[in-house]
């Protein structure tokens, strides 16, 4: 199963000067290990080079979309038609889920694959640069469960199939 993770604020923020838009948030991140720890992430180049970001993620194979060497003998680099690639990650690992956890090119240009998607809604006003229209993003999908938490709500969205 190919899906997306992230995290937004309510106007589909997720990103700020080249990291997340709020502070290290436990509760997140604890959702987030529990999803993808022994699957598969696919990130673009910014998301990797991200400061808060562990390299690699432990416990998990980890694939970054760039066309410039990456100096990590744990990390694979993929280029070229990343719907194609992510389908031929599956193909490879078939017992896996391949989780796409950004950037917002990586989410936007991957969207015709993705069967499930994996977001977090974060309580609270935080001032994000970047951002994702969340409402076009979600348009295919159909909610599938919603789960409250302390500092946010974890929703997760299955591809509607006509």
């Amino acid at each position: 199963m190919i899906c997306s993770i992230l995290a937004s604020t309510s106007l589909g923020g997720i990103g700020n000067k080249g990291t997340l838009p709020w502070p290290k948030n436990s509760e997140d991140l604890q959702q987030f290990k529990k999803h993808t720890e022994n699957e598969i992430v696919v990130m673009g180049r910014n998301t990797w080079d991200d400061l808060m970001m562990p390299k690699p993620l432990r416990n998990r194979v980890n694939f970054v979309v760039t066309n410039r060497n990456i100096n990590n003998i744990d990390v694979r680099s993929i280029q070229g038609d990343i719907c194609e690639e992510l389908k031929n990650i599956q193909e490879r690992f078939p017992k896996k889920k391949v989780f796409v956890i950004g950037g917002k090119e990586i989410y936007e240009s991957t969207e015709t694959v993705i069967e499930r998607v994996y977001l977090t809604r974060m309580k609270g006003a935080w001032f994000a640069d970047t951002r994702i229209d969340l409402d076009r993003y979600l348009t295919c999908f159909q909610i599938y469960s919603v789960c409250p938490g302390d500092n946010c709500t974890y929703e997760i969205w299955n591809r509607k199939f006509f």
